[in-house]
């Protein structure tokens, strides 16, 4: 039989919420691509360094992405949303004020262990929010959403460092990551099964 229309079945404003959230986090993730540039002109450290500090980040983030999604699976996945973004945005702000190559380690750090909790619990609750019919459809959407943040990141950092300094594209993603945090506390709503009785 012909599936239902989703338009018939399926209310797009939490889709929609999502999928502005996750433009803003990724807006916040676009702004990493001037941390080399903060590095070594402003940090002074050498482009070696820079390679090992994003390997650092890049394998925290993936040590941690299974453990911290099994936790949004029994905690939530709103809340975990949440923290990650805030995480994040506090990773971020860290970034305009590191002053050596020790600073940069541990705010990458932060910024991972912020991103490695937003992401599953974000891809999860959005499959949890769509219906079946329509979810291709909507990871399509929402992965526009990602890149549409990350260039507007990419863009609005440029300018950003050009007209204000270094520190300013850190600030402004700092700042992206938070308004997503406030969006997500005060409008995403998380249906939360019951577990099954014996």
């Amino acid at each position: 039989s012909e599936l239902p229309s989703p338009k018939a079945t399926y209310a797009y404003r939490p889709f929609i919420i999502q999928s502005v959230v996750a433009a803003l986090a990724f807006l916040g993730s676009g702004v990493i691509s001037f941390l080399p540039l903060l590095a070594t002109q402003v940090v002074g450290v050498q482009a070696t360094q820079v390679g090992i500090l994003f390997t650092i980040g890049n394998l925290f983030t993936a040590a941690l992405l299974i453990s911290l999604g099994r936790l949004a699976d029994r905690r939530g996945k709103r809340v975990l949303m949440i923290i990650g973004l805030v995480v994040s945005a506090i990773g971020l702000a860290g970034y305009a004020s590191a002053r050596n190559f020790g600073w940069l380690i541990g705010y990458i750090i932060i910024n991972s262990f912020g991103q490695a909790m937003f992401s599953p619990a974000a891809v999860a609750l959005l499959s949890d929010t769509v219906p079946i019919h329509w979810q291709n459809t909507a990871m399509g959407v929402y992965g526009a959403c990602e890149d549409a943040g990350v260039i507007a990141g990419s863009a609005l950092g440029g300018v950003a460092w050009t007209a204000w300094g270094p520190p300013a594209p850190f600030i402004l993603g700092a700042i992206s990551f938070g308004l997503g945090a406030v969006i997500c506390f005060s409008l995403i709503r998380e249906r939360i099964p019951r577990s099954p009785t014996a």
